[in-house]
């Protein structure tokens, strides 16, 4: 049966049993990629929150406020270092 008249039936037949292209899968992420978007997504939970905080206070006090985003960024630091470690795998050694 040529192509062209599997074609002409798939057609005739509204496209049931038609070959459909496959789907494009999503790119499986790395644990790293992972681990920077969970730090990314709870950082930036945490400066919002601090922010809010600082400008609901009934006095603004804009030291406070430098002195929690910085112990916020320390400890996104603090997070990267410790899930690397934890995360780290063995890499096999280079066949030489």
């Amino acid at each position: 049966m040529s192509r062209q008249l599997k074609r002409q039936i798939g057609r005739a037949r509204d496209g049931r049993d038609a070959i459909v292209s496959p789907v494009r899968r999503a790119r499986t992420r790395s644990r790293e990629e992972r681990l920077n978007r969970i730090l990314l997504i709870g950082g930036s939970g945490l400066a919002i929150g601090a922010v809010l905080v600082a400008l609901l206070a009934r006095r603004f006090d804009a030291g406070s406020l430098i002195t929690n985003l910085v112990a916020i960024a320390l400890g996104l630091l603090m997070g990267k270092g410790i899930g690397r470690f934890i995360f780290r795998r063995d890499l096999p050694a280079a066949n030489k």
